[in-house]
């Protein structure tokens, strides 16, 4: 009988150890810091990621910009932005222009959008241009490179240094160096 008491009052002891230590382990593991995010860069305000600007005037659509990820950088009034997508309003003759980039710059002050790392620009009704840089000047809807363009619409093709064309008119200007193809009907 006592060896019975003994064994019993062993395992009491060794339950509320085991208890004790469980106690312990929670109130110690409860105090431990949440793990520190990496700071931003000192240029760098805020960073989002997958943002979607839209820009209208006078209620009416004049773009829509989508990014994988912005950093607002406040000292210049500026948005870095990564992974952009960006579509211009366009009416039912012209249609939409959907550019893309890897990366670029949005003034929040005057809202123009430089664009840089493969910038590719189509629409709707076939137009297409590539270049390494792209600059959409929100004021007057101009897209401006100064840079090496290639520019392919339906039946033609441009090439040349430096371009400017009206998103409203599609109205288009390659600036120097300017190479031209155009195909006859009866090729397909």
């Amino acid at each position: 009988m006592n060896k019975v008491r003994l064994l019993l009052a062993v395992i009491i002891v060794l339950a509320a150890g085991a208890l004790v230590v469980t106690i312990v382990m929670k109130v110690s593991s409860d105090k431990r810091q949440p793990p520190v995010l990496p700071g931003l860069p000192k240029n760098v305000d805020v960073s989002l990621q997958k943002i979607h600007f839209t820009e209208t005037r006078d209620g009416v659509k004049k773009w829509d910009l989508l990014a994988d990820k912005a950093e607002y950088d406040k000292g210049h009034d500026m948005t870095h932005l990564t992974g952009i997508r960006m579509v211009v309003t366009g009416n039912q003759q012209t249609g939409d222009i959907t550019l893309t980039a890897d990366r670029g710059d949005y003034n929040n002050k005057s809202r123009d959008v430089k664009l840089n790392g493969r910038v590719v620009a189509k629409s709707a009704s076939g137009m297409e241009f590539s270049s390494a840089t792209a600059e959409y000047v929100a004021a007057t809807g101009l897209l401006r490179s100064p840079d090496h363009v290639r520019y392919a619409d339906r039946k033609m093709t441009l090439e040349g240094v430096g371009m400017e064309m009206m998103t409203g008119t599609r109205n288009l200007r390659i600036l120097r160096d300017v190479t031209t193809s155009i195909k006859s009907g009866a090729e397909k």
